[in-house]
């Protein structure tokens, strides 16, 4: 099924969420990727149990660049 293919009324959006876990130095981070039906992905993170510690968001043409971005702002 192609998804970015579906018909959807005016004004709506539809994407697919892609979820990882991503550990370093023994801290475990949620991170979520939003692939976007007109080719654009979006990234968020956050630490998986101190819920202040929030990556910033970013962009990329393509899952792998903001997986990439959203590791390279974490600091631990």
């Amino acid at each position: 099924m192609n998804w970015k293919a579906i018909v959807r009324p005016e004004g709506s959006k539809l994407f697919k969420v892609h979820t990882f876990t991503y550990v370093y130095k023994g801290s475990n981070y949620h991170l979520e990727v939003d692939e976007f039906a007109d080719g654009t992905f979006t990234g968020h993170g956050e630490h998986s149990t101190d819920k202040n510690t929030v990556l910033a968001s970013v962009s990329a043409g393509n899952l792998e660049g903001c997986l990439t971005a959203l590791i390279k702002t974490i600091k631990v």
